[in-house]
């Protein structure tokens, strides 16, 4: 899916975009922002637009996206943007000191954006780097750090950052996304459904022909554990996704969320899946805190087949 092309076009965070240009169109840079948010809510495309429209040389709305500043971001080749992301799963320390190499070199103009995508992935030795950075940052640059895990970063690096938080759409803002980039309405109400308010997620599922089986078979295993003895057999419908174990878990906290409103709402929820669920007998708020335990065990390096099995052991047997 392609970034829009200027801020007017950022319709899903009109707001929150106003608040981000501000300081651009009064020259009153903030040099150290801090989006947060759930992955896929538009903030990579966020930094990316503020990025562009703080160094247009052009009049008018900005980003202009004609003038040679603009032409450069748009291709992916300006000299004013460095775009740091994880490498095995982490951002090390010396990605981050090649970094700041590049950032004591002034550009001939305008400002040299660094944009931190997944900023919780530094390790320490790499915060406690940018940190020192952060506190004396030369006046040409910006820095734009991106993570659904604000709590992950030292808060010394918080506390230097102005912060810009991303919460998740709504269905209605994201069909309306999909449909204008052409998916069938009946598509996207689906995609909608199961993206959990993520533009970005959505594009995933679509892009992933292997998302829906995945998806169906996530729900039946749940469905299918009732006692501790069907545990095993649950696990064996979702034991071929295991390099797939954290989109597994992002279904049940969608699914934990849709249920949770579901058991509050008058009307009948308009998903098979959560329909079924509620008459299984499965609450969203213990469905949701297993999937959360479960998270924390994959990044704790416990094996997928007994971090999923433990979620459904738990799953029949939490006292509420």
């Amino acid at each position: 899916m392609p970034e829009p092309s200027s801020f007017s076009e950022f319709r899903a965070r009109r707001f929150l975009t106003e608040q981000i240009m501000r300081p651009v169109n009064t020259g009153r840079i903030v040099h150290a922002q801090l989006f947060a948010g759930p992955d896929g809510t538009g903030k990579r495309t966020a930094a990316l637009l503020a990025a562009r429209a703080m160094n247009c040389e052009g009049e008018g709305e900005k980003p202009c996206n004609r003038c040679p500043s603009c032409l450069q971001f748009l291709s992916g080749n300006s000299p004013r943007l460095l775009l740091i992301q994880p490498e095995d799963g982490s951002i090390k320390v010396d990605v981050i000191r090649r970094m700041i190499e590049r950032v004591s070199l002034c550009p001939d103009a305008g400002h040299l954006c660094v944009i931190i995508d997944q900023a919780d992935r530094m390790n320490e030795s790499a915060q406690n780097a940018l940190l020192k950075t952060l506190e004396e940052a030369p006046d040409y640059a910006v820095f734009y750090l991106l993570t659904a895990k604000p709590s992950s970063l030292l808060t010394t690096i918080r506390s230097r950052c102005a912060m810009f938080r991303f919460a998740p759409l709504d269905d209605e803002t994201v069909v309306d996304a999909l449909v204008q980039r052409g998916i069938p309405q009946t598509q996207a109400k689906e995609t909608a459904r199961e993206a959990a308010g993520s533009i970005g997620r959505a594009t995933s599922i679509l892009e992933d022909d292997s998302f829906r089986p995945m998806y169906e078979s996530a729900v039946r295993a749940l469905l299918s554990v009732r006692e501790n003895a069907d545990v095993y057999a649950a696990f064996q419908m979702i034991a071929g996704y295991k390099d797939s174990a954290r989109r597994i878990l992002e279904i049940y906290e969608t699914l934990a969320s849709r249920l949770m409103r579901a058991e509050h709402a008058a009307a009948e929820p308009d998903e098979d899946a959560v329909r079924a669920l509620l008459q299984r007998g499965v609450r969203g708020d213990r469905l949701l805190s297993c999937a959360v335990e479960a998270l924390k065990k994959l990044t704790s390096n416990v094996s997928y087949q007994s971090t999923m099995e433990m979620l459904f052991f738990d799953l029949v047997n939490r006292e509420d």
